[in-house]
């Protein structure tokens, strides 16, 4: 399922709006937008979707880059979906191995629209280059070199990226900065050239720090 809706949420296809229809004034429409993405969960599984190299994150991934367990990422995502930001993309290729995810969540063309309206998408080359530079396992590598199905035409317009400015370029080294001093990252976990003696697997933990 992919929708498209202008900024005051309405949606093409006559289903109804995700934060009210005509009857509710758009700063009332704006306000349960808001409050719905800075949840804590949601907001951290927005951030690991907008930082991913493709935008297509399997359930793997974000378990292991949001600081949840599996059943409360997938309740979340299951709201994200109800809201129209996310949907499950399926890969029905034949390039995918036997043990590569067929599965992945991404924006809906409505989800994307909704962000930039909000300005989030301006920080997708700061949450790009911290994933980029994270140490990841083997299974999480794989996931992420997994066969993925096409976006719609929307999405994949707004990740367009654009040469970055100097403010957004300034922001990017910022941010790597910080995340090499241990204050200010937005993942917790070790850089791409990990600590053999680090405890990298299993049940450690690896969030996503606030940045907006």
């Amino acid at each position: 399922m992919s929708d498209s809706a202008d900024s005051h949420g309405r949606s093409s296809d006559g289903t109804p709006a995700p934060f009210g229809g005509e009857d509710v004034m758009p700063f009332e429409k704006q306000r349960r937008a808001h409050r719905f993405l800075t949840q804590e969960t949601r907001y951290h599984v927005v951030q690991a979707v907008l930082g991913h190299p493709e935008h297509l994150v399997t359930l793997d991934e974000l378990e292991y880059l949001v600081p949840k367990n599996r059943s409360t990422i997938r309740e979340h995502l299951d709201r994200l979906a109800d809201k129209r930001l996310l949907d499950k993309y399926v890969y029905d290729g034949d390039d995918a191995g036997q043990h590569d995810p067929r599965e992945f969540w991404g924006f809906t063309e409505y989800g994307v629209g909704l962000l930039d309206e909000y300005d989030y998408l301006r920080y997708v080359p700061v949450l790009r280059a911290l994933q980029d530079n994270l140490y990841v396992t083997a299974k999480i590598e794989r996931h992420r070199d997994a066969p993925r199905p096409d976006l719609p035409a929307g999405v994949v317009d707004a990740f367009a990226t654009p040469e970055l400015d100097a403010d957004t370029a300034a922001a990017v080294d910022d941010a790597l900065a910080a995340r090499e001093r241990g204050g200010g990252r937005l993942f917790d976990a070790p850089p791409v050239d990990p600590d053999p003696d680090a405890d990298t697997d299993g049940d450690a933990d690896r969030p996503i720090d606030e940045l907006f």
